[in-house]
C-alpha cells in the first residue's frame, strides 16, 4: 500500500513539474515575443493621401531597419517594434478618435504623428490628455507649440520659418525682385508659412503687390490669376498643398499669368511634381527640412549612407516626408535608449534633453517641444530634376529669372 501511495506521489509530482515548466517556459516565450507597439493614424486615403503615406512609408522603413537590428534597446535589452496604423483620410476628427483607441485599445507605447499641422492639432491634444509622447514628422504650424503642450514634439522648425530662406535667395539675385505677392490656402500650416513669407520679404525690402486667402477644395484661380496678370510680380509665393499647386501652375500658364520667380511650401518635393507637371513644373521653388544632396552625420546613417540604404532598398532617391518619418523613429529610438524604461515621463525628459545630430539633420527641443537647432534648404526643379541650391554648393545655381510660360 504505502508502494502505492509512492507511486502516486512520484507520478503527481512529475505532472506538477512539467506542468509548471510548461507554464515557465510559457511565460518566457511570450516574454521573449513581447514587441513594442507604436501607433499611427495618418492620412492613406483623402485629400492629403499622397503626403500621408509618403510618411507612413518613412515609418515602416524604420521599423523593418531596426528589427533586423534586433529591436530598440530599452536597459539593456532589445525589443523589437511593431507598428499598428489606422486610416484617417485626411480628416482630424476622426484622426483624433484613432488615436485615442490606439491609446486605450490597442495599449500601443509611443504615437508617431499624422500628416499635416490640422490634423496633428487634435491628435496630439489626445496625446496629452493620456500624457502620450507624440513626434510629429509633419506638424510644425507655431501654434502647435504654443498651447503648453508637453508631449509633442517636432522635426522640423516652425512654419514661420518655412519659406523664409527663399526670400533670403531671393534678394541675392541679379537684377533684384522688387515686388512679391502671396495666394495662401486658409490653414493651420500654410497661414504661418506664407506670414513668415511676407515679413521677411518686407523686411528684405521687397514690397507687397498682393495677398490673398482662398478657402479649402478651392479648383478654380481664374479670378486671383485675372488679378495677379494685371499686376508685375517678380516672386510669387503660393501657399498651398500638392493638388492646389498643380490646378493654381496650370491654370496661371493658361492665363499666361508670369513671374521671375514661383515659391510653394513643399510640392515640388512630391515624387509626383514631374510625373504630373512635366516642364511646366521647372523652375518652380520650394523648401525642404532634407535632401539628399545635404551633408549631414548621425550616429547610425549619415545622408550619403541613408540615400545609398533607400536606393538599395526601393531603386529610387529618398523622399523627404519619408526621411522625416525614419527620423522620427529614430529619435523615438535615441529616447528610449536614453530613458532606459518605457515610461512616456521619461521619454519625454530624454527628448528634452537631447542634441543630436542624424542624417535628416540637427535637432534640439525647447520646452515646447520645437526643434531648435533644424535648418531648411532650397530645391529648385530644373530640367525635371529636383536641385539643391540652397545652402550653397558647387555646380549647383538658381536659374532666374524664370522664363515666361511663352517663351518655355
Amino acid at each position: 500500500m504505502k508502494k502505492g501511495k509512492s507511486f502516486c506521489r512520484s507520478v503527481w509530482g512529475v505532472f506538477l513539474a512539467s506542468c509548471l515548466a510548461l507554464v515557465v517556459s510559457s511565460t518566457l516565450a511570450v516574454a521573449q515575443e513581447a514587441k513594442i507597439r507604436i501607433g499611427a493614424a495618418i492620412s492613406i486615403t483623402g485629400r492629403t493621401a499622397k503626403e500621408g503615406t509618403l510618411v507612413k512609408k518613412g515609418y515602416d522603413t524604420w521599423a523593418e531597419w531596426i528589427n533586423e537590428r534586433g529591436g530598440m534597446n530599452v536597459g539593456g535589452k532589445t525589443q523589437k517594434v511593431e507598428m499598428i496604423y489606422y486610416d484617417d483620410k485626411g480628416d482630424a476628427t476622426t484622426s483624433a478618435k484613432l488615436t485615442e483607441k490606439l491609446i486605450t485599445e490597442d495599449k500601443v507605447n509611443f504615437i508617431l504623428g499624422p500628416f499635416s499641422s490640422g490634423i496633428t492639432a487634435a491628435t496630439s491634444m489626445i496625446g496629452e490628455k493620456y500624457g502620450y509622447v507624440t513626434i510629429s514628422a509633419s506638424g510644425n504650424s507655431d501654434f502647435l507649440y504654443e498651447r503648453g503642450l508637453k508631449y509633442l514634439f517636432s522635426i522640423m522648425p516652425v512654419a514661420s520659418q518655412d519659406m523664409v530662406p527663399i526670400a533670403e535667395l531671393a534678394v541675392q539675385q541679379t537684377p533684384k525682385p522688387k515686388t512679391f505677392a502671396v495666394v495662401v490656402w486658409d490653414n493651420v500650416f500654410t497661414l504661418p508659412a506664407l506670414e513668415g513669407a511676407k515679413k521677411r520679404s518686407l523686411d528684405l525690402g521687397l514690397k507687397e503687390a498682393y495677398y490673398g486667402k482662398y478657402p479649402a477644395n478651392t479648383t478654380d484661380f481664374s479670378g486671383i490669376l485675372t488679378v495677379l496678370k494685371s499686376m508685375e510680380i517678380d516672386l510669387l509665393y503660393f501657399g498651398g498643398f500638392f493638388q492646389d499647386t498643380v490646378s493654381f501652375l496650370r491654370q496661371a500658364k493658361e492665363l499666361d499669368v508670369n513671374a521671375k520667380l514661383y515659391a510653394t511650401p513643399g510640392s515640388t518635393t512630391n515624387p509626383d511634381w514631374v510625373p504630373v507637371m512635366k516642364k511646366d513644373g521647372d523652375y518652380i521653388l520650394s523648401t525642404l527640412p532634407w535632401s539628399k544632396d545635404m551633408s549631414y552625420n548621425g550616429r547610425f546613417f549619415s545622408t550619403k549612407s541613408y540615400t545609398d540604404f533607400w536606393r538599395n532598398k526601393y531603386g529610387d532617391d529618398p523622399d523627404d516626408r519619408s526621411a522625416r518619418g525614419f527620423a522620427a523613429g529614430i529619435l523615438m529610438q535615441l529616447a528610449v535608449e536614453k530613458a532606459g524604461r518605457l515610461d512616456q515621463t521619461k521619454i519625454r525628459d530624454a527628448l528634452r534633453s537631447l542634441e543630436v545630430e542624424t542624417f535628416l539633420g540637427k535637432f534640439k527641443f525647447d520646452e515646447k517641444g520645437m526643434n531648435i537647432a533644424g535648418h531648411l534648404g532650397v530645391l529648385q526643379v530644373q530640367n525635371g530634376q529636383g536641385v539643391l541650391v540652397y545652402p550653397p554648393r558647387p555646380g549647383a545655381k538658381l536659374l532666374y529669372p524664370v522664363p515666361t510660360w511663352k517663351q518655355r
